[in-house]
């Protein structure tokens, strides 16, 4: 199936009902534009909670804003989730985010920061409590991966530019084995 139009749709494609006529935002494009030309302005925030078309949605956006901050040359990038699945979910919320904090920096030249989540509902399933509890208790672990980005890799102006993936590497990632969960879809 399909998501509808959700996160990366809203934040190039933002659509704007303007009379008889439809015109879109592109929330991303003008993040960067405006991280270049005013980095101190407290509006560098993108939404994806879109009121005009939840209905058109699977689900309504989990992790729905992040806004970033530049102070003393450093890019600190805040997100903000209505509901987040502590297992299964939230990980890779960090993991997006950290790289895109890491994404916007390289296009911006600005340091990677801190990385903030203000996170809402947090779970964990009632399916999932016996892999979280295996994950605790293991004793194991692996060094941190490196994220390297090619010199010069594009990813914003008035087109989408999909980074291909070698242009992005993950380093010295060796991952534990997997710990099976069904993924629940709530409400």
């Amino acid at each position: 199936g399909t998501l509808g139009p959700v996160y990366g749709h809203q934040w190039r494609k933002w659509k704007i009902a303007d009379g008889a006529y439809t015109r879109y935002a592109d929330q991303l494009y003008n993040l960067v534009k405006n991280i270049k030309e005013n980095p101190s302005s407290r509006r560098l925030l993108v939404s994806a909670w879109n009121a005009s078309e939840l209905d058109n949605m699977a689900l309504p956006p989990c992790h729905y804003a992040f806004q970033v901050y530049i102070n003393n040359g450093k890019m600190d990038l805040m997100w903000v989730q209505r509901s987040a699945d502590v297992f299964l979910g939230l990980p890779y919320d960090i993991a997006m985010y950290g790289l895109l904090l890491e994404l916007l920096c390289k296009e911006t030249e600005y340091i990677p920061g801190k990385l903030i989540a203000q996170l809402g509902d947090c779970h964990i399933y009632n399916n999932h409590i016996d892999a979280a509890t295996c994950y605790m208790y293991r004793r194991e672990s692996n060094n941190l991966p490196e994220l390297k980005l090619n010199e010069g890799i594009k990813i914003i102006d008035d087109k989408l530019h999909i980074p291909n993936k070698e242009s992005i590497k993950i380093l010295n990632y060796n991952p534990l084995p997997a710990i099976p969960a069904k993924l629940n879809v709530g409400k």
